[in-house]
């Protein structure tokens, strides 16, 4: 079967990944993952442990590029596997995104950072990975 790729969909994924990611560190968790990272605001200016954290628009640029690399991957993963489905797309995100998490607790476990950053970050990996999954999986190209 050839994969075509529904960049209307790989763009959308983009966009809507975006939106989660907001959404999930700015209005529902913001403050719970900024303490389990050690990070203050005063005023506009953001430290952690004492130092300033230089803003800068590159993790918002690198971020948009892997939410653009996710999709494309899923895509062709899809491709291979037959999914044309959102439900088995979510499914199949599901899976990904549950290794994501344990990836995330992993890591957290031999850093030694709070639990709930394991549980901000690893719950936001496996609702991304649905959302991609699903858009990519249902949201086939005619």
């Amino acid at each position: 079967m050839e994969n075509k790729t529904n960049w209307l969909a790989i763009g959308a994924s983009v966009v809507v990944s975006m939106l989660i990611g907001f959404l999930w560190y700015g209005a529902l968790f913001n403050t719970q993952w900024m303490a389990g990272n050690g990070i203050t605001m005063e005023g506009e200016k953001m430290f952690k442990n004492g130092a300033e954290i230089p803003m800068s628009t590159m993790p918002m640029i690198v971020n948009v590029l892997a939410m653009l690399v996710y999709a494309l991957v899923i895509n062709w993963l899809f491709g291979k596997m037959n999914v044309s489905t959102w439900q088995t797309g979510a499914i199949f995100g599901a899976s990904i995104g549950l290794i994501m998490a344990i990836g995330e607790l992993t890591g957290n476990m031999f850093s030694n950072s709070p639990m709930s950053l394991t549980l901000i970050d690893g719950s936001y990996a496996l609702v991304l990975f649905v959302v991609i999954g699903a858009i990519v999986g249902g949201w086939k190209k005619k």
